[in-house]
């Protein structure tokens, strides 16, 4: 989102890299590769980690970030991993990405990724009724829009005749209102154009403005040093969530953009109670975040 050099930066992202990319864990091998949906010639895939137990459970589909314009869902592994240790079925996808893809085609993506799992809720041991969006930073922003916007589902999609509604959101580090970045590349690149010449699809395409009673129960994360996502984005959308009587919490680190990539231990535990509380977890599906 800001432009300033990130020279300093490489060590932390390959640090971050190993950190997401060595986790142990102790539930089944995930089901790699899993196509959600097709867009012509191109597949988009998902990696689901199912807990141990037998049985149906919630599930958190989780949306990485990268300005719109990179990143791969290996970078939330590790949030994968520690869902899917506390009992949910953890969907793990990707989408497609700016500036071959502007808005609204990746929202559409997460869209299609609530309804694949509704659709093959048996066989991914799911229970339809209790779904989540979990993502972080632009994966954030897309997650805050498919859960007030569920009616922004492609009518093209395959999937166009399933719920693509959810009933919980967890975002880390959310761009809730795109006014704020005024005309920086990553926006153009997102919006298919300058801000400027795009002022309604700015608003459209800014959480802040989709919320609603029905909105779903959403717990925020921000890092208090975040120079790439102001605070404030995350500020405004606690206040527009309560001010619609949605229930909403927001936790603040002293952390900034990239070491917030991460998810702190703590951040991870509240995170997932917040779940627990709302999709009614049985007490005896949960997990120690400590056992791993």
């Amino acid at each position: 989102m800001h432009s300033r050099p990130l020279r300093l930066a490489i060590p932390l992202v390959l640090a971050l890299t190993c950190a997401l990319g060595c986790q142990s864990t102790t539930t089944p091998a995930p089901l790699r590769d899993q196509v959600f949906v097709q867009r012509g010639e191109t597949e988009l895939l998902a990696d689901v980690h199912q807990p141990s137990p037998r049985g149906t459970a919630p599930a958190v589909i989780i949306v990485h970030g990268g300005s719109w314009a990179r990143g791969t869902r290996g970078r939330m592994e590790r949030v994968a991993l520690a869902v899917a240790e506390r009992g949910y079925v953890a969907v793990n996808i990707e989408y497609r990405l700016a500036p071959e893809h502007p808005y609204p085609a990746p929202l559409e993506d997460v869209l299609a990724a609530v309804c694949w799992v509704r659709r093959n809720a048996a066989r991914l041991r799911v229970d339809p009724r209790r779904i989540a969006l979990w993502g972080y930073s632009a994966g954030a922003h897309l997650s805050a829009l498919a859960g007030s916007r569920p009616e922004a589902l492609n009518p093209l999609d395959l999937h166009a005749g399933d719920d693509p509604s959810v009933q919980a959101c967890v975002l880390g580090s959310a761009p809730t209102d795109l006014r704020r970045f005024g005309d920086i590349r990553p926006l153009r690149r997102f919006l298919g154009g300058t801000p400027t010449e795009h002022p309604r699809l700015v608003e459209s395409a800014s959480p802040i403005f989709a919320v609603h009673p029905g909105s779903p129960p959403t717990f925020l994360y921000h890092g208090r040093d975040d120079w790439v996502v102001d605070p404030a984005h995350s500020h405004a959308l606690r206040d527009a969530l309560a001010a619609e009587q949605v229930p909403v919490q927001l936790v603040e680190t002293a952390r900034g953009h990239l070491t917030q990539l991460i998810c702190p231990e703590n951040v991870l535990t509240q995170a997932i109670a917040f779940l627990d509380r709302w999709l009614a977890v049985p007490a005896g599906q949960r997990r120690s975040l400590g056992s791993r």
